[in-house]
């Protein structure tokens, strides 16, 4: 039976709702979903009962053997380096759009609104701007710092001239090595 992969976990993560185990890590499992949106809110609803490597959306295996013989096994030391490192932290991402023209002002401006965010932050990556936003910002934060940094940012979208929108808890997706060598890369 074919199985859509969502994330790796360590055994027993209370929010799994479907898991097959190998040894101490388990891989979160479920029917073939078509929906990217679904994926994403299976993996970023276990980040809340523990760190979680996802696995990149439409990933799929054979079968329960497959799972443990061709993605947990062989790949199990650094599965549970990075879990031990991502342990209570999360990914969020900070998106911010300048209502005034200049890129010189824009980028000063953004260091010293974010340095709120980055001082709680572990780790900070620059992603893509988007149609939506003209600065976006993924942060690795502690799970006990996710009220203080949604409340920064909050706070600078009341500010003149920009405007500032946060999305999390996610799983740490930017702040994982990205494994070329399998396919069950993230």
């Amino acid at each position: 039976m074919t199985l859509q992969l969502y994330g790796v976990v360590r055994a027993g993560h209370p929010r799994a709702p479907r898991t097959v185990c190998w040894a101490d890590l388990a891989m979160v499992v479920g029917e073939p979903e078509p929906d990217p949106a679904v994926h994403l809110a299976v993996v970023s609803a276990l980040v809340e009962g523990g760190p979680v490597l996802p696995v990149r959306f439409g990933t799929v295996a054979d079968d329960e053997e497959a799972v443990r013989d061709e993605v947990l096994a062989p790949s199990a030391d650094t599965y549970r380096a990075d879990l031990d490192r991502l342990d209570g932290l999360a990914e969020v991402h900070v998106c911010l759009r300048f209502t005034e023209p200049g890129s010189a002002w824009r980028a000063a401006r953004s260091d010293v609104l974010l340095s709120e965010v980055a001082e709680r932050a572990r780790d900070s990556v620059s992603l893509p701007a988007g149609e939506s936003a003209d600065e976006r910002w993924a942060f690795l934060v502690g799970m006990g710092d996710l009220l203080v940094v949604r409340d920064a940012v909050t706070g600078l979208a009341r500010g003149d001239g920009v405007q500032a929108d946060w999305v999390g808890p996610l799983p740490a997706y930017s702040f994982l090595e990205r494994r070329t060598c399998t396919r069950w890369s993230w």
